[in-house]
C-alpha cells in the first residue's frame, strides 16, 4: 500500500511534463515566460510531495497533509489527482469520513487516472462507506454555509454528499453568521441520509396607515351575526383529564412537545411549514423535507 502510494506521487506531477512544439517566433518570449513560471510551480509542488511523502515514512500524518495541501495549492493542474494522497493520510491517521470524502473528490474530478489506481480507490470508498453514513443536503438556494457538527463543508448547493461515523449529527445552516436551519439527526452505517430543506426569504410589507374613522351607516336590517366557520385544530386533541385543564388551554406551539417532535430548531423569525419523512426514498438511504420559512 505504501509502495503504490509512493509511485503516485510521481505520477501526480510526473505526466505534467511539458512535450510541446516550439512556439511561434512571435509570441516566443511570452510562451516561454509562462513555461518557465509552470516549470517552477511544478518544481516547488514536487518539493512539497516529497516533503509529504517523507512525514508520511514518519507517520506525521497531519504534516503529510498539510504538505499535500501545499502542493495542490501551488500547482493546481496536479490538485485532483493529490486527493488520492491526502486520503491515505487521512485514512492512516483514523480520520475515515476525511478519507472517503478525498476518495470521493478523487474519483469526481480527476480524469487521466491510471486504472489501477482508480480501481484501488473504488475499493477503499466501497470499503470505508460500508462502516460510515453519509449526509445529503438537498437546497437550492445558494449560499447557506454547511455546518456538520460545527465543521464547514462548503455552501449550498452541496456537490457531494457529507460522510460521518454512524451516530448523531448536528446539522446546521448559516447566512451572515445566523442560524436558518438546525436538526439534531440520526445516522446509521452504509446509508444515507437525504434531508430536503426549503427556505423562502419572505419581506414583511410595512403596515398602510389607518383610514380615518367614519360615521357607521344605519342598518337596512338586522341581522344575526353568523358564526366563524369551524377549523380544524392543528393537532387532535383528546378528552383531557381532570387537572389538566393549562395543558389543553396553551397554544399547540408553546407546548415542549410540539418543538420536540418537529426535530428542527430554527432562528427567531423563521416558521417551519412542512417537516415530513419520505418514503419513496431508494435502498439504503433514508428522506426527510423540512420547508421554512424566514423572515429577515
Amino acid at each position: 500500500m505504501v509502495a503504490s502510494f509512493i509511485v503516485f506521487l510521481g505520477l501526480a506531477l510526473g505526466a505534467a511534463g511539458d512535450a510541446r512544439p516550439a512556439p511561434a517566433a512571435a509570441t516566443a518570449t511570452a510562451t516561454d515566460d509562462s513555461s518557465a513560471k509552470a516549470a517552477s510551480a511544478r518544481r516547488a509542488a514536487q518539493a512539497a510531495l516529497a516533503a509529504g511523502n517523507a512525514r508520511m515514512k514518519e507517520r506525521d500524518f497531519a504534516g503529510a497533509i498539510a504538505e499535500y495541501r501545499r502542493a495542490q495549492t501551488i500547482y493546481p493542474p496536479a490538485a485532483p489527482k493529490l486527493e488520492f494522497n491526502i486520503a491515505k493520510a487521512e485514512e492512516a491517521r483514523g480520520d475515515e469520513p476525511a478519507a472517503a470524502a478525498a476518495f470521493d473528490r478523487f474519483l469526481s474530478q480527476s480524469l487521466e487516472i491510471p486504472p489501477d489506481y482508480r480501481e484501488e480507490a473504488r475499493n477503499e470508498l466501497r470499503r470505508l462507506s460500508a462502516a460510515l453514513g453519509a449526509l445529503r443536503l438537498s437546497e437550492k438556494r445558494p449560499g447557506f454555509e454547511v455546518l456538520v457538527d460545527g465543521r464547514e463543508h462548503g455552501k449550498t448547493p452541496l456537490e457531494r454528499d457529507v460522510w460521518v461515523r454512524p451516530g448523531r449529527h448536528i446539522i446546521t445552516l448559516e447566512q451572515d453568521n445566523r442560524v436558518l436551519f438546525r436538526d439534531d439527526v440520526e445516522v446509521s452505517s452504509g446509508v444515507t441520509l437525504q434531508i430536503t430543506v426549503t427556505i423562502r426569504h419572505t419581506d414583511a410589507p410595512a403596515s398602510p396607515p389607518a383610514p380615518p374613522p367614519t360615521a357607521p351607516k344605519p342598518a337596512l336590517a338586522l341581522a344575526a351575526p353568523s358564526p366563524p366557520p369551524s377549523q380544524p385544530p392543528l393537532v387532535a386533541r383528546t378528552t383531557p383529564d381532570a387537572g389538566s385543564a393549562d395543558q389543553t388551554s396553551a397554544p399547540v406551539w408553546k407546548r415542549w412537545w410540539f418543538w420536540a417532535a418537529a426535530g428542527a430548531v430554527v432562528a427567531a423569525g423563521a416558521t417551519i411549514l412542512i417537516l415530513s419523512t419520505r418514503n419513496d426514498c431508494p435502498d439504503n438511504f433514508t428522506c426527510k423535507s423540512v420547508s421554512l420559512t424566514n423572515s429577515p
